[in-house]
Order: structure tokens, then C-alpha cells, then sequence
């Protein structure tokens, strides 16, 4: 159903009378089942409540959603740093929208596209109104990037959810301000980073960074052969790479009928045989920094690995997010996804770091940052990928269980609708 409405501050755009919505119908425990979790509605599209108009409104449709690692916690009633999404509650998510149409004073006008990150009114829908407030309109070029001698070159919007997004922001502050890496020039050697999913979307960012901005040698954990040759041939960020899929597989085949904790052992000790041969190809004798995006055996046999003063920036587990998050793991009920340490000592002798961190604690530094990534982007430095995108909201379900199963090709995006408002300003120049 479509028809023409006239909102006040608004254009002639065609919208439906209803539109698509993903709820969270169930919490899940194991593996998300998407139909049953995360069933599709069709609900009516908003309209500006009948109120004193005095709050600055505005009407989003949607455009693009980050499908991204954190909606697994979001989902579990588990303690977290951002409440849980309530049962029948809109899954949330970040995404990049248009303005459709603005009730009262705002900066924002029709046509600009904005970026929300875990919106206020959920993510998973075409069709949204929220506070003028809580929303970012996209940076322009100049704001971006001054009296840079590289000639812009046009890239996706959708540049605001990878590199320019919460992605790269992640990758940013983790590996600079938690992972604290030294120049060349502060060292007698290069600094050795440690990065598994590293050809996740996070994870490629962090190698670029720690490769092609400080100077260091990279490890990369990934989980097939194309994702190591990405690394080592294609965006040329790592030293050296292990594929511990291809690892797991061996293991399993000679496992027999191990149970899971007997096979959690056997990784981890075939995980160390080649976490020590890496070392010994990029002349290394340990790690300087870890960037854990994993969790479980790979993050324990890094500890063991440490040099003096290293650094461990845990930015996930997803090894475990599939895990029920209300229930604690320990030692005598580990599943083959579990964390737990058992480096303890070792860490407290080596003087060794090791901190989580979450992207919100940094968002009030958020735009120098991007100015940073837009200039290595220019530079060369970080490379643009083009992003895994799926189409239609219908999709974000599968794509979430995509993304835990490694059935993604870099940054996982669905792609919501088209633009309704077309306007020159609002694509992004890098």
C-alpha cells in the first residue's frame, strides 16, 4: 500500500502505508534459529504524534544495517553495557538512514543521510521516528579531511558503516589507545600484533593499521585459505598467518570420540605448535600486543606468548557467543567454545595488560578519529573493501547467523531500501 503524504518540512516522497519489522520474539540460548528469534512483521509506518510539537522529530527510512558480532549479546538477558532488547522489542542495530521529514527546529533537513549507532527505537525496521538529537548527520569531505594534496575519489555510503563506521572506530581505539603500539623508532624492533579474526571487518582494519601506519609485524589468525591469502597477498598487512579452521579440522579428524574439554586441549596444544612456528618465520620471540576479537583457546595460548609489558585489547569472543551468557563457564564444564585463563601468574610477571573495551567510551573523540581513518584511506594505508551486502531486511536474520559461521566476505551489511531523497551532498567523497 503507497500514498503521498505532506508532512510539515518534508517533500513530496511516496511512502507505503506499512513496512517491514524484525522483533526479538525469543532469547536465545545456543544458535539463533531466525524465523523463530527474529520473525518478520509488516506494521504500520509512523506518523508524527499529535503533541505540543515542541521536540525536533524526524522520520528515518532506512537505508543500510550493520549486521555486526554484539547483537548476539544484545539478544541475552545476560549483564552487558547496553541494556538488553526487550522481548517483542524492534532488534536493535546501527544503520544509516534518510531524512524523509522534520518536525520542528533541527539542523537536519530532508535528504540528509544520518548514522544512529544501537538507535533509540530499535534498527531492524524500514520506517522510524526518533529525537533530532539522536542521530549524526554523515560527515562531508571537508569536514573530514583539510588541504589534503590526494584528489577525492567517490565511495559508497555504506563507507559509513565499515571504515568510517563503528568498524573501523573499534579498530581504531582498540589497537591505538588500549593496544598502546610504540613507532619503530620508540623500539629497538618492531613491535609483534597478534590479531585473530583478522580478516573480519574489524580485525582487517586492525592489521592495516598496525602494518601500514606503526610499522609493526602482524600475525593473522583467520579462519580459510582465500581469507589468508587476502591477508598476506591482497591487502599485504600480515607477516605471517594461521588458518585455524584448517587446524580445527585436523584436530577433529583424529579426535575420535574426545569429549568437549579433551577437545578444547587439543587445540589449544596444536594452536601453541603453531603460534611458536609463526614466531620463529617472522624472527620473533613473543607478542607485543594482542587484539582478541575471539576469545576461548586462541586467546589463552596468546597469553602464554607474551613479552614483557604487552598489551591485550579483548574487543569480543565470538567463540562463545553462541554460548547461554547467563550460565558461567568454568574449568570443569568447558564447552569447545569456552574462555577461561590459566596464564595468571605468567601475566602478573610480565607486567602484562590486559583490557576490554567498548566503543561508546570513546565517543566523544569519535570525529578526530574518522578524520585519522578518512587520511589513511587517502594515504593508502587502510584500504577500502567493499562490503558484504545482503539485500532486504528480510535477510538480516540469516545474515546474523552468516556472520557466527563465518559465511561472510568482510563487512556484513544489509541493505534496506533505496533513497527516496536524492541530493548531491549526501554522497560520501574520499
Amino acid at each position: 500500500d503507497i500514498c503521498c503524504r505532506a508532512e510539515p518540512n518534508s517533500v513530496a516522497v511516496m511512502l507505503p502505508t506499512h513496512q517491514k519489522v524484525v522483533r526479538l520474539a525469543h532469547r536465545p540460548t545456543t544458535d539463533i534459529d531466525p524465523s523463530y528469534h527474529l520473525p518478520l512483521t509488516y506494521e504500520s509506518v509512523p506518523t508524527f504524534p499529535d503533541d505540543d510539537g515542541k521536540t525536533p522529530l524526524v522520520l528515518l527510512h532506512r537505508l543500510y544495517l550493520s549486521i555486526d558480532p554484539a547483537m548476539r549479546g544484545w539478544m541475552s538477558s545476560a549483564r552487558s553495557y547496553l541494556p538488553p532488547v526487550a522481548i517483542n522489542a524492534v532488534m536493535r542495530g546501527a544503520t544509516l538512514s534518510e531524512v524523509v521529514s522534520v518536525r520542528g527546529a533541527s539542523r537536519l533537513k530532508v535528504g540528509d543521510v544520518v548514522s544512529e549507532f544501537a538507535g533509540e527505537a530499535g534498527g531492524w525496521q524500514e520506517y522510524v521516528i526518533v529525537s533530532a538529537r539522536s542521530v549524526r548527520k554523515i560527515e562531508t569531505w571537508s569536514e573530514l579531511v583539510d588541504n589534503h594534496q590526494q584528489t577525492p575519489r567517490e565511495l559508497p555510503l555504506t563507507i559509513h558503516l565499515s571504515v568510517l563506521g563503528t568498524t573501523g572506530l573499534t579498530a581504531y581505539f582498540g589497537f591505538i589507545h588500549v593496544g598502546c603500539p610504540r613507532l619503530p623508532s620508540e623500539t629497538k624492533r618492531p613491535e609483534v600484533v597478534l590479531v585473530n579474526a583478522a580478516a573480519g571487518a574489524v580485525g582487517s582494519i586492525v592489521c592495516q593499521i598496525a602494518k601500514n601506519v606503526y610499522g609493526c609485524k602482524v600475525i593473522g589468525v583467520a579462519g580459510s585459505d582465500a581469507k589468508c591469502r587476502l591477508l598476506i597477498d591482497d591487502l599485504k598487512c600480515c607477516d605471517a598467518v594461521i588458518n585455524y579452521r584448517e587446524m580445527e579440522n585436523e584436530v577433529e579428524r583424529g579426535a575420535g570420540t574426545a569429549d568437549p574439554a579433551e577437545l578444547f586441549a587439543l587445540k589449544s596444544t596444536e594452536f601453541q605448535k603453531r603460534l611458536r612456528r609463526v614466531l620463529k618465520q617472522i624472527d620473533a620471540k613473543g607478542l607485543d600486543i594482542v587484539f582478541d576479537n575471539v576469545g576461548g583457546y586462541q586467546l589463552n595460548e596468546c597469553l602464554s606468548r607474551l613479552n614483557y609489558f604487552a598489551r591485550v585489547a579483548i574487543c569480543g569472543a565470538i567463540s562463545g557467543y553462541n554460548n547461554d551468557l547467563t550460565k558461567q563457564q568454568t574449568d570443569n564444564n568447558v564447552s569447545p567454545t569456552g574462555l577461561y585463563m590459566k596464564h595468571g601468574m605468567a601475566i602478573i610477571s610480565l607486567r602484562a595488560k590486559i583490557q576490554g573495551f567498548i566503543v561508546l567510551d570513546y565517543i566523544k573523540e569519535w570525529s578526530n578519529a574518522k578524520k585519522d581513518l578518512a587520511r589513511w584511506v587517502l594515504e593508502g594505508k587502510i584500504r577500502y573493501q567493499k562490503e558484504d551486502i545482503r539485500d532486504g531486511l528480510e535477510n538480516a536474520p540469516s545474515a546474523l547467523v552468516d556472520l557466527f559461521h563465518g559465511n561472510n566476505n568482510g563487512k556484513l551489511i544489509v541493505k534496506v531500501g533505496e533513497q527516496q531523497v536524492k541530493r548531491k551532498e549526501i554522497v560520501s567523497r574520499l
